[in-house]
C-alpha cells in the first residue's frame, strides 16, 4: 500500500482501468490493492443464472488484470471479490439496467452521424451565460410537446410548441444563453430505470447519487435495456445542443457515493476511496453518509479519468462540481491542466462549500478565495443573498428594500474582484458565478411570493433580479424556468419531489411572455456589451465606473464610458437632476442620450436630459452614451 499511496498522478496517469475493448479481445483491470483475490464474471445476457467466471492476475499495484480474446460487445460483467461480494466496475462505460452489471461496448457504435467529426463550440469563457436544467424537468411534461418526454432524446428534439411558443431545446435557442449546464447525468442509483416506472411520482430524483461515473444515466434512455442506447442517445442530446452553438456543462458529484460500505469502491479497496474518522468510522463532511478521499492517487485518478472521458468521449464543454470544498486544490489543479489540453474554452466551477465537517487538510478545502488565480470559478452566494435575501425564509435582500445591501451589490457587479478592501473575494470577474436561485433552495418567483409584503407587482421584482445578474461582471447563471416564473409550490429541497412539482410546465411561459422577451433582451444586450468579454482587475477597473452621492435605493454606472446602467429598487420613481448627469458624465452641453432598456426590454428612445431623468419604479435602465462625452 505504501507504494499505492505515495505516487504521483504523472506516474499513475496511463494506467488503463476498466474494459479496454477491441473486436478480437477484452482486457479488463480494476484497482483493488488490499484484495488477494478477484475474478472477472460475464456473460451475453444479464438475466442468464449460469456464467463465465475468470480469475484476475494481481500486480505489485494492486491492479487485477484479465484479457479474453474473441468479440465481447454487449456482453455484461461484474467482479467477485475473494468468492464474498460482486460488484460492478467503477470504470464501467455502460451498464445493464439498474446497474446491475457493468456492460462491455463498442464506443464506436454509439457515436450519432456527424458526431466523431464535430467540434466543440468555439465559445469563449468569458462570453458564458449559463442556463441550468434537468434532462427529465425540462420535456417531461406533456405541455412540452416533447416525443421523448424527459429523455436526453427530449432534449434533442426541435420544434416543440406549447400553443404558440417553443418550448424545450427551441426555447433554450431562443432565449439566446451560451451554455446549458445539465443536473447528473452519469449514472445515478435513486431512481428505478424502467420505462414502465419514469413518471411514477415515487420514482424522480436529481441524481446526486452516483453509482458509476463513466456511464450515462439508464433512465434518461428510451431503452435502459440495451447498453449502447444510452450512450448514443447522451451523444444525441450533446450534439443537439452543439449544433445549435450551444456549450454543455456537466454536473457532477465527486464528493460522495450514495452507498458507503457495499460500494463497489469500498468493496474492492475497503477504506481507501472514502475518507475516514480516527475511530476509521466514515467522514461526512457531504451529509450523504461519507466523501470520496479525492486526494488519495487513485482516487484522483478515478476523478480525473472520468472528466476526461466525457470532455473527450461526449464533447462535454464543462463541468460543476457539487460540495467543491470536499474536492482538494490539487486535484482539481491537475484536472483542469488536462482538460485545457482537449479544450482551451472549457469551463470549470463549483460550490464552495459542504454540508459537515471534513478531515481534508484545510489548505486543501476549496472555500471562496481558493479559487483566486487558479483557473476555476465558484458560486456566489454573498451576491446572491444580497440580491434577494436567505435562500428558504422571509429575509429579504436588496431588490426587496434592504438598501443597505448597495454596497453588496456594487461589490457583486464588480466581478467580486478584490480591490483591497476586504470586500471581494476574486483575482478575476472570470471566478465568479453570478445567480439568485439554482436547483437548490427557493426557486426565483417563490422566494418573492413569500418575502414580499405586496406581490401585485412581482414581476417588477423578477426583472430586477435579472437585471442585476446579467449586468455585472463575472458568469451569469440562471435555473430552468426563471425566465417566465417557473414555481416549485414552495418546495425549497425538491431533489426527490414528484414531477408536478419540478417539472416544466410550458403554460407558465405562454402566461408570461412579458419576463420570457425581458429575460430574452437583456441576454441579447449583455452580449452586445463588449466591456464585459474583460474580467481581470484593471480591465474593470477601466471599464466600470460608479456614479457616487446616489441614493442607497439607486445604483447607477458606465460601462467603456458608452453605457450608462441605472437601477432603481426603490417602490417610486426617482428623479436624478441634470446637473448632476451632467457633472457625472463630464459634458455641460450633453442634454440627451438614448435609452436602449428598460423595463419593458429592448426600447430605443432619444432621452432629453435638460431637466435631469425620471426612473421608474423598480426598474432596471440602460442608455447608450458613448458619442457625447468630451462634447
Amino acid at each position: 500500500m505504501n507504494l499505492v499511496n505515495n505516487i504521483s498522478y504523472k506516474e499513475i496517469k496511463k494506467i488503463k482501468l476498466g474494459a479496454t475493448y477491441s473486436k478480437n479481445e477484452t482486457t479488463f483491470k480494476v484497482f483493488a490493492p488490499n484484495r488477494d483475490k478477484i475474478d472477472l464474471v460475464i456473460t451475453d445476457d444479464y438475466k442468464k443464472v449460469r456464467r463465465d467466471i475468470y480469475p484476475m492476475v494481481k500486480d505489485e499495484m494492486g491492479i487485477f488484470t484479465v484479457s479474453l480474446k474473441g468479440n465481447y460487445d454487449e456482453y455484461f460483467y461484474n467482479y467477485i471479490v475473494e468468492d464474498k461480494y460482486e460488484v460492478t466496475d467503477p470504470y464501467a462505460v455502460s451498464a445493464s439496467i439498474n446497474s446491475m452489471y457493468s456492460a462491455v461496448i463498442d464506443l464506436g457504435d454509439t457515436n450519432p452521424e456527424g458526431f466523431k467529426e464535430s467540434k466543440h463550440p468555439d465559445i469563449k469563457e468569458n462570453e458564458a451565460i449559463i442556463y441550468e436544467l434537468s434532462v427529465k424537468n425540462y420535456t417531461a411534461d406533456q405541455s412540452s410537446g416533447v416525443y421523448n418526454r424527459g429523455k436526453f432524446l427530449g432534449l434533442a428534439e426541435a420544434g416543440t410548441r406549447y400553443k404558440d411558443v417553443k418550448t424545450g431545446l427551441d426555447n433554450i435557442k431562443e432565449l439566446g444563453v451560451t451554455h446549458v449546464q445539465v443536473l447528473p447525468i452519469y449514472d445515478f442509483i435513486s431512481v428505478d430505470e424502467d420505462h414502465s416506472r419514469f413518471f411514477h411520482d415515487d420514482n424522480y430524483n436529481w441524481g446526486y447519487d452516483p453509482e458509476l461515473y463513466f456511464a450515462p444515466e439508464g433512465s434518461y434512455s428510451t431503452n435502459p435495456l440495451n447498453p449502447k442506447s444510452r450512450v448514443r442517445e447522451a451523444k444525441e442530446m450533446v450534439k443537439a445542443f452543439h449544433d445549435r452553438g450551444i456549450g454543455v456543462i456537466m454536473d457532477v458529484v465527486f464528493n460522495h457515493t450514495f452507498k458507503t460500505i457495499d460500494s463497489n469502491l469500498n468493496t474492492l479497496a475497503p477504506k481507501y476511496y472514502h475518507r475516514t474518522n480516527p475511530d476509521e468510522s466514515f467522514s461526512n463532511g457531504s451529509g450523504c453518509g461519507n466523501e470520496l478521499a479525492s486526494e488519495k492517487p487513485f482516487v484522483r485518478k478515478l476523478i480525473i479519468d472520468s472528466l476526461v472521458y466525457w470532455a473527450k468521449e461526449y464533447k462535454i464543454d464543462g463541468f460543476r462540481f457539487d460540495l467543491m470544498a470536499l474536492i482538494d486544490l490539487e486535484t482539481i489543479k491537475i484536472a483542469i491542466k488536462e482538460l485545457k489540453k482537449i479544450n482551451p474554452n472549457i469551463i470549470i466551477y463549483g460550490e464552495p462549500w459542504m454540508a459537515l465537517s471534513s478531515p481534508l487538510a484545510y489548505d486543501q478545502q476549496i472555500w471562496k478565495g481558493r479559487q483566486r488565480s487558479n483557473g476555476f470559478g465558484v458560486f456566489n452566494d454573498d451576491f446572491r443573498d444580497a440580491i434577494k435575501g436567505d435562500v428558504n425564509s422571509y429575509g429579504k435582500g436588496y431588490i426587496q428594500g434592504i438598501f443597505n445591501n448597495k454596497h453588496a451589490i456594487e461589490t457583486g457587479i464588480r466581478g467580486s474582484i478584490d480591490i483591497g478592501n476586504g470586500d471581494g473575494f476574486a483575482d478575476d470577474a472570470s471566478e465568479t458565478i453570478n445567480y439568485f436561485n439554482c436547483h437548490d433552495n427557493l426557486i426565483l418567483y417563490d422566494k418573492l411570493a413569500i418575502s414580499l409584503d405586496d406581490t401585485s407587482d412581482i414581476n417588477s421584482y423578477v426583472k430586477l433580479a435579472l437585471g442585476i445578474i446579467m449586468l455585472s461582471f463575472g458568469k451569469p447563471f440562471i435555473y430552468e424556468g426563471n425566465e417566465f416564473n417557473h414555481s416549485k409550490k414552495n418546495d425549497a429541497n425538491s431533489y426527490r419531489s414528484p414531477l408536478y412539482i419540478n417539472a416544466i410546465n410550458w403554460e407558465d411561459k405562454e402566461n408570461n411572455k412579458e419576463i420570457f422577451t425581458y429575460t430574452k433582451d437583456l441576454i441579447a444586450l449583455r452580449k452586445s456589451i463588449e466591456a464585459f468579454k474583460y474580467t481581470s482587475y484593471d480591465e474593470i477597473e477601466n471599464r466600470l465606473d460608479f456614479i457616487e452621492g446616489l441614493d442607497n435605493s439607486l445604483i447607477g454606472y458606465t460601462l467603456n464610458k458608452e453605457y450608462l446602467v441605472l437601477i432603481n429598487v426603490n417602490c417610486h420613481e426617482i428623479f436624478i437632476d441634470h446637473d448632476k448627469l451632467v457633472n457625472y458624465l463630464g459634458s455641460e452641453g450633453y442634454n440627451k442620450i438614448e435609452k436602449i432598456f428598460d423595463k419593458e426590454g429592448m426600447n430605443n428612445i432619444s432621452i432629453d436630459i435638460s431637466h435631469g431623468i425620471n426612473l421608474e419604479s423598480l426598474s432596471v435602465n440602460v442608455y447608450k452614451i458613448g458619442e457625447a462625452y468630451g462634447l
